[in-house]
Order: structure tokens, then sequence, then C-alpha cells
């Protein structure tokens, strides 16, 4: 059969305009009801997507909500089994779609197209069921005219999904008009379709554990009956009074709402939400400038953005039917998943007596199955609480920094930036070894490339284009990350050409005479380097601004080209690797002639470097991890440069001579920094400079938690977020470096285990592997004798992989054993600085010997 020329899947209200003011975008309500006599037994599948966003009801049950945020190049669809929802007799199906302007800027965390559309594309059904739940005029729709979206709230300049519900006006249902386009000779829909690439949201029941500063006639006792905790006693609310109570969660949440009244008999009542991640102190500059302190303390104030709607009570007629409920409450449930840790809530009561039946939270997250785990134990044998809780903030950071996309700061932005997303795609290897929300990101960030500017856009999928050059370099980066961690050449492969692109946009930029790439770009660019009080206030070191060359900029590009020349390397492209090792090993040295005063590295040209402002701990930090500082060169730079500002870090490091310089004024990377920061931490020799760092650099989050955070903040300038993954560091280095466990050889085909024995007494850590399952690390110090009992055991991922044996690369103090290593226990006993004892198992061939006895 020819395929068909004109594609007829989508449908729309055949009177929407995009010319509305004051609101973001629409909701349009979709509804059909279909009658059958008995139920279906067999799957019946739908495909089905919007733009922007919607909801699918069967039966007065949300199935689905979706679709995954997508764009122009890539647009995402849910396939769904509707059988189990399906009753003998009437059925009601329900579509909510919220669809975003697409003229305007509003709403820039939500890519949309030109056109706005349902997709409903039922699959392998048979004709009946086929032509009854295909987009088509059989569909009734309706624009809601009740709720709109705000855009003038201070706290939101991205996601403008608060919403203003306000009179009784009745829906008017038509019947939906179906798009047509063609889709012979080349041509074919807006949006190009594509399955979803990542699981559903996870969801679970939450309870407000706290309520504070009630203004109520009603007593507190009354109110925390009816909010704090799982049981649900319900309030009466008389007319004409005033409400106001903050309610607390444990902690930072993103999570639906739900706020169920009975109906009352005439509308005009009026609710109010106010969300906020935290008490505080009336902000410098709302929403990006804060001033807080203990993040509980309840004689301060919530700021944040606000819903507000109001009941219609008896008078309204029009029912969504979404809820099986909704002839006995009135529920106000916002569109979208909100973030809150503190909620104001401001109830006027109108004419009618109002009686609130219950506030309904579930946690909405994408499903990260944390597998890994690292506890620390006392010397009387408990855990160690502060190291417990560095360990479950960051995950609970990194999981509330995850939903559609990898996102920034969830209360703000919901956006995928590309230095963000690297870190975080770090974090979920290491935390649970899942990939698939890593792979949806890379291939997102592809797809922003634009070949007249020969850079990926900062941050995508996004409705408004921003180019942060060097954030481009950070992609690259997390691409090498994931080929050293899964090894899929085939993934990488279709990278390769933006790869290249983006080289060449910073190599067409190399000064002739100095070999160093500028940092003078066209208008519309960014050169965002850290969020520090000096570099006020985008983030530019004044030198690279003023000398118009980055030290940090040609450090990254270098660094980034050494990483995409083992990429290249192992795609077979050797020519094209060893072209990019040249341009890195080129700048490397340009850096030293031009970037180093002789004791440390300038954020810009050394010659005309200002004592007091152009010099950053970040540049020291690049230096290294370029290689333009090597050796002990790297313990020295950094120590001094850490020391130069914070009485925590420890400095008695001389240059090369042994004589002591005069102190400088280093800037002080952020948190967005902490990791790379470490990682030249770990480069240092001796390598002991990373072990007695270790404790100090966490003072910062240890601060946090002193402050009651359960999120790490953004950065401690502007306090603007409570949540930020890029805090989520302890997530790596307790795994990576202290228990030590990291792959050797692409995708976890050798892998190395190199503990940091000093670092803590007692260790217990799992860390995912790939295909080899979960590695258990176990030491103890014995007090007495200092002597560390160091043991491995193993998890296996099934009874397929019992008897693999995993290529183990050890590396204890002065000890280094290649072992091929079939899971059982292995013990070794380490000494200051040798092994002085092994164990061994009597059949055993290997050079590292497996335990008799069973330390698990």
């Amino acid at each position: 059969m020819a395929a068909p020329e004109v594609n007829r899947d989508w449908m729309w209200h055949p009177n929407f305009s995009e010319e509305h003011h004051g609101t973001a975008g629409l909701f349009v309500q979709f509804r059909k009801t279909i009658v059958v006599e008995n139920r279906p037994t067999d799957p019946l599948r739908v495909q089905i997507t919007a733009d922007t966003r919607y909801k699918l009801y069967v039966n007065y049950t949300l199935v689905t909500t979706g679709p995954v945020k997508g764009d122009q190049k890539l647009w995402f669809y849910d396939e769904i089994d509707i059988q189990p929802f399906l009753i003998s007799g009437k059925n009601k199906i329900a579509v909510q779609v919220l669809r975003f302007f697409y003229p305007t800027k509003y709403a820039s965390s939500f890519p949309r197209l030109p056109v706005g559309g349902l997709m409903i594309r039922p699959i392998d059904c048979n004709k009946f069921w086929h032509s009854e739940l295909q987009s088509s005029a059989s569909w009734e729709t309706a624009i809601d005219p009740r709720a709109l979206l705000a855009t003038d709230l201070e706290e939101d300049d991205f996601l403008h999904i608060y919403e203003k519900h306000h009179g009784i006006k009745e829906l008017e249902w038509t019947h939906a008009k179906v798009h047509e386009f063609q889709v012979a000779t080349g041509l074919r829909a807006p949006w190009k379709l594509s399955p979803r690439m990542i699981p559903p949201f996870r969801s679970q029941r939450l309870y407000f554990t706290g309520i504070h500063n009630i203004n109520s006639p009603i007593s507190e006792q009354d109110w925390k009956d009816a909010l704090v905790g799982p049981s649900c006693v319900g309030l009466d609310l008389e007319a004409n009074t005033k409400h106001y109570v903050e309610l607390e969660v444990d902690h930072h949440t993103t999570a639906f709402l739900e706020f169920l009244f009975r109906r009352p008999e005439v509308g005009g009542s009026l609710i109010k939400i106010k969300y906020a991640e935290s008490y505080e102190d009336l902000p410098p500059l709302i929403p990006y400038l804060r001033s807080k302190g203990d993040r509980r303390d309840h004689s301060k104030a919530l700021y944040g953005p606000h819903d507000v709607s109001q009941f219609r009570g008896f008078e309204s007629r029009s029912r969504l039917e979404h809820y099986e409920s909704e002839g006995i409450l009135e529920i106000f449930a916002p569109f979208h998943f909100r973030t809150f840790r503190f909620i104001g809530l401001q109830i006027d009561v109108g004419p009618a007596d109002l009686y609130l039946w219950d506030i309904g939270i579930s946690t909405a997250n994408y499903p990260l199955d944390t597998r890994a785990s690292f506890n620390v134990k006392t010397s009387s044998g408990d855990d160690d609480k502060i190291t417990k809780k560095l360990w479950e903030t960051s995950i609970r950071t990194l999981s509330n920094c995850m939903h559609d996309c990898y996102e920034d700061c969830p209360f703000y932005e919901q956006l995928q930036y590309c230095m963000d997303m690297r870190s975080s795609a770090l974090f979920t290897y290491y935390a649970s070894g899942d990939d698939r929300l890593a792979r949806q990101a890379l291939i997102q960030i592809h797809n922003s490339f634009d070949a007249s500017v020969g850079l990926t856009a900062s941050r995508s999928p996004c409705h408004q284009l921003q180019i942060i050059p060097n954030f481009s370099l950070y992609w690259i980066c997390a691409i090498f990350d994931h080929y050293t961690f899964f090894g899929d050449k085939a993934f990488i492969r279709q990278f390769v050409a933006v790869i290249d692109g983006i080289f060449e946009f910073f190599n067409s930029r190399i000064d002739p005479d100095l070999g160093l790439t500028s940092a003078n770009y066209p208008a519309g660019m960014w050169d965002f380097t850290d969020w520090t009080e000096e570099w006020r206030p985008h983030g530019i070191p004044p030198a690279a601004e003023r000398t118009g060359f980055s030290t940090y900029t040609n450090a990254l590009y270098a660094y980034t080209l050494k990483n995409a020349s083992v990429l290249l390397r192992a795609l077979g492209r050797s020519s094209l690797a060893e072209e990019y090792a040249a341009r890195a090993n080129a700048v490397v040295k340009a850096i030293r002639e031009h970037c180093f005063d002789g004791n440390f590295f300038t954020d810009g040209l050394a010659k005309p470097a200002h004592v007091e402002d152009d010099y950053s701990v970040t540049s020291q930090v690049f230096a290294a991890l370029c290689g333009a500082a090597t050796g002990s060169q790297i313990s020295y730079i950094l120590a001094q440069s850490l020391a130069s500002s914070s009485s925590a870090f420890p400095s008695d490091y001389f240059n090369n001579s042994g004589q002591q310089i005069t102190a400088k004024k280093f800037v002080q990377p952020s948190l967005a920094m902490s990791f790379y920061t470490l990682r030249a931490l770990s480069l240092s020799q001796p390598n002991n400079l990373y072990d007695s760092y270790f404790q100090p650099f966490f003072t910062p989050w240890r601060a946090q938690l002193a402050l009651n955070l359960t999120t790490w903040e953004e950065d401690a300038v502007s306090q603007r977020s409570d949540c930020h993954a890029w805090g989520s560091s302890p997530i790596y280095e307790f795994l990576a470096e202290v228990a030590g466990v990291q792959p050797a050889e692409p995708g976890w085909a050798v892998v190395r285990f190199r503990p940091r024995l000093v670092l803590f007494g007692q260790v217990e850590a799992k860390v995912p592997v790939g295909k080899w399952g979960v590695v258990c690390v176990k030491w103890n110090t014995e007090e007495s004798s200092g002597n560390v009992s160091v043991s491995l055991n193993r998890e296996k991922m099934d009874t397929n992989t019992s008897e693999i044996e995993i290529p183990l690369l050890v590396e204890l103090p002065s000890v280094s054993i290649e072992v091929a290593w079939g899971g059982k226990a292995l013990r070794f006993v380490v000494k200051g600085e040798k092994m002085v004892e092994s164990v061994r198992d009597s059949n055993s061939e290997s050079a590292v010997e497996f335990a008799e006895d069973d330390p698990w």
C-alpha cells in the first residue's frame, strides 16, 4: 500500500490564537466518550504527544504526563497501554494540554514549535478502537478561559508555570480540527517524532511535617491535625474569614500538588499558594541575590512565586472529568510539578463556608536507582553522621535536579546546561550506573549545534538560544566521560563531526603571535567562567576582558582536545587524534609562555597582570588539568592559591628554589568548580595533597548542613537557589577517590582499585561497575597497630555474570597488582607504606591472593 501523502495525526482547537497578553500560554482541553459493551482484553496501545505538554486521563485516572522536553530536532512521544483503565459501558477519555505561546520569550525552559497540537495515534488495534481514539474531528475541545499562566512574578524569569484561575466562565466545547501536513516529496510534519528515551517519573506520597506562623481564627492544633502527617481529618473554614499558614516538608522537594476542598455552595473564595526553598531576609535583588542563613529560621519570611485559584462552587457547570469526585470536591491541581520546602498558604473564604479536605503531595523525579552507598564508621562503631548527611544530601540534590533532563536548578530554571550536565552525569554513573538521561542529554546538546556559529547552545532544550563558548567544550568532555564509563563507540561516533566543528571555532581564533585562542567573542556570546564575588555581575575574570585572552578558556580547550584525542583514537581516527593532541600541546606551550608569571598562572596574559585582580584558583586548576603545570608545580600552585584566602587550607609550600614568595590574593572557586578543583588536587605530587585538603575542602558543605539545608545551594555568593547538582561532588569523591574504584579502561573493561586509606579509619562502600555488577569495598584500621585490613567483594548483576572474571588493577601503597578476579572475597593487610600481608586461597595462581575467610 502506498504511503500517505498527508499526515493527519495531529489535532487542535480550530480557534486557538496566540495573540493574548498577560499569559505565557493557555490550557486546551480535549474529551471523548467511547461506549463499548465489553471491556477489551488485549493491550490497547496509543502513541501520544502534544505541543507543549499534556496530561492523559482515562475514566478519571491520570494515566500519564508528557512529553519529555524536545525541540525541532527531536520531539518525543509516549506509548501507553490504556486497556487496564477501560471499563464496559461508557469510557471517558480526557486530555489537558498546556500550550506555551511560540512568539514570546516566556517559558524559556519549555521548547515548542510554531504550531500547537495534540497527537493521538493508536497502534496494533482493531478498526473500531483505531477510529475512536485517533486524532479526529470527533474529539471535542475547549480553551479554558479561566486559567492564565503568570508572566509578572518577580521570582519567575524562566518557567512561567504558575497559574491564575479566576471567574466562573463556562468552557465552550467544539469539534477539534485536524492538522494536515504534506509528507510527500521530502516534506513532513513540524515535529520530528521519536519514542521517549527515559523512563517516566517516580512518585511517592509525601506529607507535611511542620506548620508555622499561623494567622487564623482556627487553633494551631486544629491546623496540625488537618495538615501535618498522614492523617486527614479535614478543617471547617467559616464564611468571610481569612487564614494564613506556612507549611513545611522534611526536605527540598519536587512534587505535584492537589488542594482538595468540598465544593462550596457559591464561588468567590480564594487560595494563594506561595512556594519557597527557605526562610530568608528581604532579598537585595529578587530573584538573583539573596540573604539567607538558617533555612528553618521561622522568624524570617518566605519569598517565592505563587499560584492563585478562585473557587467556582456549584455555580460552575463545567466539569473536566479528570476526577470522579469533581461533583463533590473542588480541586486545584497545578499542571506542572512544583519545587518547594516551604509553602505559604493563604485562604480568603468568601460568602460560603469552605471545608478543606486535604492537600496531596506526590513527589516527581527521574527514577534514580541508587545502587551505590558510602558509609564511614566512628571508632565506637557508629555511623559517622556528618559523612552520612553529605552522602544523602548529595543524592537528594542530584535527584531533585533530574526530571525531563538534567536541570541546573528545579526552583528557577529547569534548564540543561552543558557544564552542569557533565558533572551531574558523572555523579549519576557512580550513584546508579544509569546512562539513559545522559545519553538523551548528549544527543539534545548535539542537536543544538549551529553551523553558522560553530558551537552548540550552552543549554538545550530551550526556547531561547544562549551561547557560552566554553560550554561546548564541557559537552565534548561529557562525551569522553560516557565513553570512559560505557565504552560505547557506536554511540559516540555520531558526535565526531560536531566535535570537530567546535574545535574549529576555537582553532580559528588562535592568535598567530601568541598561539592562544582569543576571548574577544562576537556580541551575543557570554564568556562565563565562574560565580565569584570578584567577577560580578557576569562571572568573567577582569583579566580576560582586559587582555582579550583567558587562561581558563585556553586551558579548558587544551584539556578537551586531549580528551577528544582519546575518543578519536578509540574510533580508529588516528590522524585526527594526533592533530588534536598536537593542537593541545601547542596551546599548553603558549599558556606557559604567556600566562605564567614564573610562579603562578594569571587569569589573562601575564605581562600586564594586575596583582590584586588577575589571579584565581581556577586558572591554577585548569593549568594542572591541561598539563601546563606538571609534577611538584601542581602541588605548589594549588596549595598556595587555595590557602591565600582560607585558613581552612594549610600552606607550607615554597617555590622551586625553596623561597617563600610574596602572598597574593587568589579568587576562590565556587561550588560550580569544586569537581575540577578536586580533580587537580588528585593530580598533585606528592599525592597526599588531595588527602590533606580533603576534609577542609568540604567545610562549605558542612556549613550548609549547619544552616539546615537539605540540598546543596547553587553558590555561596548569590544564594539564589538551594538546590543545584554541581554541589553533589561528594558522590564522586567518596566512590572514585576515597573508595578508589575507577574504570581503568573504557566501559570498566579493567577495574582500578586505588583507595585512599588514610582519609577514614573504617569505610564501607558499594560502587556500580558496569556489566560486572557492584564492587563492595570495606576497610578497618586497627588503632593499636595502624594496620589496615582492606576487603573487596562483589554483588553480581545476574547469574550470567556470576562466573565471569573481572580484570582488576589493585593499587595499594607501594604495590600495584593485576588480577583476574572471579568475585570471591579479596583481603589485604596494609601497614604504613607497605603491604605486609595478603591472605591467599591455596588453589589460586593469581598475583593477588584470595581470602580463605570471608570478611563480609
